[in-house]
């Protein structure tokens, strides 16, 4: 279980951790920081327009550059694109948009605040059940909003069935930071905290303990990073 109270806040010397994993990870040939952050959230695409101007960017994204048959898809795209029906009655719900309109409603008064009524399915049974490899490992999100006097708070809660910390948490962090903030700003909440659930969770293996004892070393000293924002191609966080 790890608990973030600020989860897009960025302390000094963090940058500078999240670059020196990144390029950890690409030096060892797995998808850097902020392609698994992009899978959650795809921040380079927001423009500040909306949930619909940003689920019609990301769907002709997706349908051009990332949709492969027999994949199950991406985080995001299950997010806003969620299958129901099947042939002429084939459609889709956008989860967040549900969300968002939910939460401004109960915000603004013209509904009933409930503390526990938004959520955000991941795993489909339909789909996910078929294969026990390369399937999704974020499985549920539950968005908590909460209010005190004048002050309306969301925090968010992930639970993964498979966790693989070297290669996944750090991404995974901050995509969920980014998607909480996405959704507090459209329904007019301030930012809550994550928390985040591994049902399994293990160091990765497929690389070598020596490496990651390594890594871990390095990250607890930030003073002592060589790598920096400004060295790499990993977009300086803090401020995206």
């Amino acid at each position: 279980m790890l608990h973030i109270e600020d989860p897009i806040g960025f302390w000094p010397g963090e940058d500078e951790i999240v670059c020196e994993v990144d390029s950890f990870l690409r030096d060892h040939d797995k998808c850097g920081v902020s392609t698994v952050a992009n899978t959650i959230f795809p921040a380079a695409l927001d423009r500040g327009d909306g949930i619909e101007a940003l689920t019609e960017r990301y769907m002709q994204v997706y349908e051009r550059r990332m949709h492969r048959q027999g994949e199950w898809g991406r985080y995001f795209q299950r997010m806003v694109a969620w299958p129901t029906g099947s042939g002429k009655n084939a459609g889709t719900v956008n989860q967040l948009a549900e969300n968002i309109a939910t939460l401004r409603a109960m915000r603004g008064g013209e509904a009933k605040f409930f503390g526990n009524v938004t959520e955000i399915a991941l795993f489909d049974p339909a789909r996910d059940l078929r294969k026990k490899m390369n399937r999704q490992c974020l499985s549920f999100i539950e968005l908590k909003p909460e209010r005190n006097g004048n002050s309306w708070r969301l925090s968010m809660m992930a639970v993964y069935r498979n966790h693989y910390y070297v290669q996944r948490t750090l991404g995974n962090l901050i995509g969920l930071g980014r998607l909480l903030a996405f959704i507090a700003n459209e329904a007019g909440f301030e930012v809550g905290s994550l928390t985040i659930q591994s049902t399994h969770a293990c160091l990765d293996p497929d690389l070598q303990r020596g490496d990651v004892f390594e890594l871990i070393a390095a990250c607890a000293d930030p003073a002592a990073l060589t790598t920096s924002p400004e060295t790499t191609n990993l977009p300086q966080l803090a401020s995206a």
